[in-house]
C-alpha cells in the first residue's frame, strides 16, 4: 500500500511538474506573440539604413542607330557591351508606420564588359560603370511576423561611364592604313522609368535584420557625351565629339542579399 502511494505521488508531482513547464512555455510563446503584435502595430517606426550586394544582368538596348568607324548604321545591345554587373546598393529612409516605408536609394555598379566590335573591340582596355538613384515607396505585406515581406515601387536617374582606349589601323590618304592610339570616354545619362524592388527581412537582433532582395527596372539613355582622341605618331592628336545615337530602351535585374539598420 505505502509503494502504490509513492507511486501515486510521484506521478502527480511529475504531471504537476510538465504542466507547469508547458505553462510557461505557452505563455512566453503568446506573450511574445502579443509584443511582436503590438510592435508591429504601434512601435516598428523610425529612421533604417540598408545596404546590399547584388549581381546584375540586363537585356535590351544601350543605344539604337549609331554610326561605326566606318560609317555603317549600329545598334549596341546590353548583352553586347556586358557580360553582368556588380551593384552595390545603399537604402537611406523612414519607417512611417509597420507598413509603409519610404526613402531613397543609390547604387554603384561595377560593369565586366564583354569584347565585341562596337564598344569594346579585340586587345583594347574597356571600363564601364554605373550610378543609379532615385526615390522609393514600400510597403511591407506582413509586419507582424518574423518573416517580413515586402514590395516597393521607384523611379530615378540612371548614369553609364565607358571608358576605351587601344591601339588599332585607321587609313590615311596616300599612305594607307597605319597604328593609331584611340582613347575614347563616354558618359550616358537616362531615366528609369519604373523600378519593382521586392525582398523580405529576418530580424538578427532588436536593430539588425537581413534578407534577400530582388528589382526589376525599365529605362533608357536619353543623352550621351564624349570625346575620341586618334594619336597617329608623327601627327597631331585630334579629338572630336562622339556620334549622335538614338535612345534605347533597357531593363535591368538584380537579386543579391541586403542588411538593414533600423532604430525600432
Amino acid at each position: 500500500m505505502a509503494m502504490r502511494h509513492c507511486w501515486t505521488l510521484s506521478v502527480i508531482a511529475a504531471l504537476g511538474v510538465s504542466g507547469t513547464a508547458l505553462a510557461r512555455e505557452s505563455g512566453t510563446r503568446e506573450s511574445g506573440e502579443v509584443a511582436l503584435d503590438v510592435r508591429a502595430e504601434h512601435g516598428m517606426s523610425g529612421p533604417q539604413v540598408a545596404a546590399s550586394v547584388n549581381l546584375g544582368l540586363g537585356a535590351g538596348y544601350v543605344y539604337k542607330h549609331g554610326t561605326s568607324r566606318t560609317g555603317e548604321d549600329e545598334n549596341l545591345k546590353v548583352t553586347d557591351g556586358a557580360h553582368a554587373s556588380l551593384p552595390f546598393l545603399l537604402e537611406l529612409g523612414y519607417r512611417i508606420n509597420s507598413r509603409v516605408y519610404v526613402g531613397v536609394w543609390g547604387s554603384w555598379e561595377l560593369v565586366f564588359s564583354r569584347t565585341n566590335h562596337i564598344s569594346c573591340p579585340e586587345s583594347f582596355d574597356c571600363s564601364n560603370s554605373q550610378w543609379r538613384f532615385g526615390p522609393e515607396l514600400r510597403v511591407h505585406v506582413a509586419p507582424e511576423s518574423r518573416f517580413d515581406p515586402w514590395v516597393g515601387l521607384s523611379m530615378g536617374m540612371e548614369i553609364l561611364k565607358s571608358h576605351v582606349k587601344g591601339t588599332t589601323q585607321v587609313p590615311l590618304p596616300v599612305v594607307g592604313p597605319v597604328p593609331a592610339h584611340i582613347d575614347t570616354k563616354v558618359t550616358d545619362r537616362g531615366i528609369t522609368y519604373a523600378r519593382l524592388t521586392f525582398g523580405a527581412d529576418f530580424p538578427v537582433t532588436d536593430f539588425l535584420a537581413v534578407g534577400p532582395i530582388g528589382t526589376a527596372s525599365i529605362g533608357s539613355y536619353t543623352v550621351r557625351s564624349g570625346d575620341q582622341t586618334v594619336t597617329v605618331s608623327g601627327f597631331p592628336s585630334q579629338t572630336s565629339p562622339v556620334g549622335a545615337v538614338k535612345d534605347g530602351v533597357h531593363a535591368l535585374f538584380t537579386l543579391g542579399l541586403r542588411g538593414v539598420f533600423r532604430s525600432f
